[in-house]
Parts: C-alpha cells; structure tokens; sequence
C-alpha cells in the first residue's frame, strides 16, 4: 500500500500559482488505481510526487510503511511511463528493455539481465520487434516496450501518467488487457493510472480518485464512482 500524508505543493508561473493539498490517501495493493480530472486539475503533479520527480514542500510518501519521501525518483522502487513514451533511440527494443534491469551497464549485460529481457520480450509480444529501434515501431508497440521496461526494475509502484493519448481504439483494448495480466499476475503490488479517458478508465480501474483543483473531491469504487455528481456519461 503506498500512503499519501499532509502532502502540499505549491509552484507559480507566468500564469499564475497552482497548489496541491492532500491530507492523506491510500493506494491499495493488488487493484489498479486511476486518478481522473480536468486538465489543469493536477493529476500528473500528484504522480511526479509519488515517483520523485517532484519533491513536495511538506508531507510524507509512505510505500508499505517505508518512508520514501527523501528518496530521488532513481532511487524509489517506482516506475513510471511517461505521456512522452520516452524511449532510448538509439538503442533496440531489447537493450531498452536491458538498461532498465541493470542500469549502469551498456555493453557485457550480465546473463541474468538479457534471460530476463527476453522473458519480457515474450511476455509482451516483442520478440520480432527485439532488434528494431524505436522509430521503427508503431506508437501501440513503444507504449508496449514501454510498460515492459518499466516492469524491468522490478518496481513495487507502476505509475502510469495518460497511457492512452496516442493509441488507436485496438492498441487501447491491448492496453486494457495487459494491465489485467499484470494485476492477475501481481507482478506489481500498486499500480496507479492517471487519465481522462473515462472510457478506458472505467474499463480498467477498481478504485477511482478524481482530483479538482490540487484536491481529491471523490475517493471510491469504480461502481460508487458512476453514481457521483462527478461521473459524466
């Protein structure tokens, strides 16, 4: 369970302030979690706190009891894919998947790391892709790399911040599909999504947070979430 406390941040910009007010907020384990709100509303502000690439002026992260708060983003046992897939281009699809598992080495990867990319490779549906750059795949397959190498770490936190931006109605439904597999699986313990895609969010999420103005306005089931005032069908 990773655990949000008494957590505030506050930025300004040429067009104005912007503050994010949490007094606490649990993610539970082995469900997927979407954060759904407006543009603006601070939803991927609150998934860069929770990954390290945003420090919070005060407040506590806690990820089973463990205080992670002072830890930098390379550091967390999190993951995160990016809006901006964010792959390697010069690198194939396999040694994307290969830095993720033993980071600080390019060249000689140690046997257990390219045993587990090609497990990856398998579990994804990559292994005729494991040689192609990332230019040369379609967006569906690099959200795919992607997620796998996100798995690489080995992360007890998958967060994913607007998942499907880029994707066709099929690549969606692959999407929805894969991450029923890995919460089957429990290859990760919390796995937080965050989205405004309503359609892909009710599809796929048990619990639901919807954010306004830096603030979590409805916490609940995706059930309880359909019989809110926020709910727009």
């Amino acid at each position: 369970m990773l655990q949000l406390k008494n957590i505030k941040f506050h930025y300004r910009n040429e067009r104005g302030s912007f503050k994010i007010s949490i007094e606490e907020t649990k993610f539970d384990s082995s469900i997927i979690t979407c954060v759904l709100g407006k543009n603006g509303s601070g939803k991927t502000t609150v998934l860069n706190i929770i990954g390290g690439h945003l420090q919070a002026d005060q407040g506590t992260v806690l990820l089973f009891g463990t205080d992670i708060t002072n830890l930098k983003a390379e550091s967390r046992p999190t993951s995160t894919v990016f809006q901006q897939i964010g792959l390697f281009p010069h690198l194939t699809v396999k040694e994307n998947i290969e830095i993720a598992i033993e980071p600080n080495t390019l060249f000689r990867k140690l046997q257990t790391t390219k045993n587990k990319a090609e497990q990856l490779l398998i579990d994804f549906n990559l292994t005729e892709f494991e040689k192609r750059k990332p230019s040369q795949l379609s967006v569906g397959q690099q959200q795919r790399v992607a997620v796998a190498r996100a798995l690489g770490s080995e992360p007890k936190v998958l967060l994913l911040d607007e998942p499907t931006s880029a994707l066709d109605f099929a690549n969606i439904n692959y999407l929805k599909n894969l991450l029923a597999e890995i919460k089957q699986r429990e290859t990760v313990p919390v796995i937080i999504i965050v989205s405004h895609d309503l359609h892909f969010v009710m599809n796929v999420a048990d619990n639901i947070k919807y954010i306004e103005n830096g603030k979590f306005v409805f916490e609940g089931t995706t059930k309880d979430f359909q019989s809110s005032k926020y709910y727009i069908n």
